[in-house]
């Protein structure tokens, strides 16, 4: 018994690898993302779920009485641990390498392309940079996404149950392709995929995970910073044209040969995220906009570096990762859309000590999204209690 999942790309995806490369689909990279949303989910219901990246797993103990799924949380019990093996595995199929390029506004053009540049390890892996100030060119070398317009994923059951099984992958499946990313590196752009057919039984799904979470029923504190689905918001916007990157926008990299890239999406996410515009650092004209620089302003510059991370820290104990997403600029059906997406901790706070919830970060995320994007409207939005139940 096998589930065949068929999707196509809206934006590329990225899978990664020791080398910083996305050439060929990756289970791990599939997997880790997978982990991540099934954490988030577990918890949006109440439950309890270890977080790996923080050296915090479950162990299984065969001497123990208890059953695994008493022992275990969820998260552990879906994707294993150590004693435990997880009890599924996937594969991609249809995805083809495809040249990772991005795309920015005029003016940040340089700093922007810099940037990823260097994020993205352009140098190691042969990228070229030439030529100075506006009129500098960059290349990423043998650097590349995942792509594909006939895709699918195929997931194998690998234990017993096999049917349970299945049902918690569909109904995770469903919600990281409606309301997040599939993959590493969402931040910017990378991994949103529309489900063509395949997905059966979510609701089946979503109540063996709220079985799993009442059978676990393990007290623990939970820590704020941790990803939930209680403290979460998505919004898809369907804009007009999406000025400047239509026409005067500037590419970083080179686009794959003979791929009309704007009839399928534009790589425009860092742009969004961070800087569409720049002050003049000389002159004091102008001024920085994008997302992070609107918060910053909105809320100071610590709700800032919560919400959309800290690179520029001096120490790792201050480097932090972002907990906004936002996708490339996608197309469907003659339409252009942007999703945004973000887990906003219970305890962030402005400068004032007051407390900003998550519903005060999705009502500027829309006022931000219409300043940037005039006639954007906003076409979808989570809802708790519709995607996870009550």
């Amino acid at each position: 018994m096998t589930m065949d999942v068929h999707f196509h790309t809206l934006t590329p995806l990225w899978t990664g690898g020791s080398e910083r490369n996305s050439a060929v689909a990756r289970e791990t990279g599939l997997l880790g993302s997978m982990r991540w949303w099934y954490e988030g989910i577990v918890r949006g219901m109440g439950g309890q779920a270890c977080d790996p990246a923080n050296g915090d797993r479950c162990e299984f103990d065969a001497k123990d009485r208890r059953p695994p799924e008493e022992q275990l949380c969820p998260a552990c019990w879906l994707f294993g641990c150590t004693g435990w093996q997880r009890r599924f595995r996937v594969e991609a199929t249809g995805l083809e390498s495809h040249a990772l390029f991005f795309v920015a506004s005029g003016s940040v053009y340089q700093a922007a392309g810099n940037w990823l540049w260097r994020i993205f390890g352009g140098p190691d892996a042969g990228g070229q940079r030439s030529g100075r100030g506006a009129n500098t060119t960059f290349s990423f070398g043998d650097l590349h996404a995942l792509w594909g317009e006939a895709a699918a994923l195929r997931v194998v059951p690998l234990r017993g149950d096999a049917q349970d099984t299945l049902d918690r992958v569909a109904f995770l499946l469903d919600v990281v392709a409606r309301w997040g990313a599939l993959g590493a590196k969402p931040q910017h752009g990378f991994g949103q995929i529309k489900i063509d057919d395949g997905l059966a039984r979510t609701g089946q799904g979503r109540e063996l995970i709220h079985g799993d979470v009442r059978r676990h029923d393990r007290p623990s504190a939970r820590s704020p910073n941790r990803f939930a689905l209680d403290s979460f918001f998505a919004h898809v916007y369907k804009l007009g044209e999406p000025e400047p990157y239509r026409g005067r926008a500037r590419e970083i990299g080179q686009p794959p040969p003979g791929f009309d890239y704007r009839q399928h999406y534009i790589p425009a996410a860092f742009d969004i995220r961070y800087k569409s515009r720049s002050r003049d650092h000389r002159t004091g004209q102008g001024e920085d906009f994008g997302m992070r620089p609107w918060f910053r302003e909105k809320w100071g510059k610590t709700v800032a570096h919560r919400l959309f991370g800290r690179s520029d820290a001096l120490s790792d104990d201050q480097r932090s990762a972002g907990r906004i997403g936002v996708s490339h600029l996608y197309r469907q059906e003659d339409a252009w859309y942007l999703k945004v997406w973000g887990h906003v901790p219970d305890n962030l706070k402005d400068q004032r000590g007051s407390t900003i919830s998550v519903l005060q970060v999705a009502g500027e995320m829309t006022k931000f999204v219409e300043a940037m994007f005039p006639g954007a409207v906003l076409v979808e939005r989570f809802d708790r209690k519709e995607v996870l139940g009550p």
